[in-house]
């Protein structure tokens, strides 16, 4: 018998940039070890920030096309959190210390904090894509911290 995958959300403010980025670099991490298949791995916006975003940003696209070499968030589309999504995840990383309230204590931290560091991912919004590479770059790096905790 198998056992349940493990389900992990990532939490940013829109879901267009980091929490998107995110995702999909763990999954891609995943996969290098072959262990993709054991984890359901989700993303969502704090805010309705997005209402009138349908998918991920120009930038974090790119981001992602350079990282992986093809366009992995193309059928991405932002949506908020709901609680439902909340309930079944079984760890929530959000990018911003003041996001964490909103959720269950007991399986929720900052992707930072869960890396063993302290701060938050910055918000490259409306930024060069420069900028959006060093926060994939921040990204990945706290994701290979975290890797040896998922099992």
């Amino acid at each position: 018998m198998q056992k349940d995958k493990k389900r992990i959300l990532f939490v940013c403010c829109g879901n267009t940039c980091r929490s998107p980025m995110a995702k999909v670099i763990l999954e891609q991490k995943l996969k290098e070890k072959g262990q993709l298949d054991r984890f359901e791995i989700y993303s969502a916006g704090y805010t309705n920030y997005s209402y009138n975003v349908e998918g991920a940003s120009a930038n974090a696209r790119e981001t992602i096309r350079k990282l992986f070499g093809e366009d992995l968030l193309a059928t991405h589309r932002a949506k908020i959190w709901t609680p439902d999504l909340v309930e079944r995840s079984d760890l929530i990383l959000v990018m911003k210390a003041r996001m964490k309230s909103d959720f269950p204590s007991e399986k929720t931290w900052t992707l930072k904090e869960y890396a063993g560091e302290s701060g938050d991912i910055a918000d490259p919004v409306g930024h060069s894509i420069e900028v959006y590479l060093d926060c994939a770059d921040e990204i990945s790096t706290a994701l290979d911290d975290i890797m040896p905790k998922l099992g």
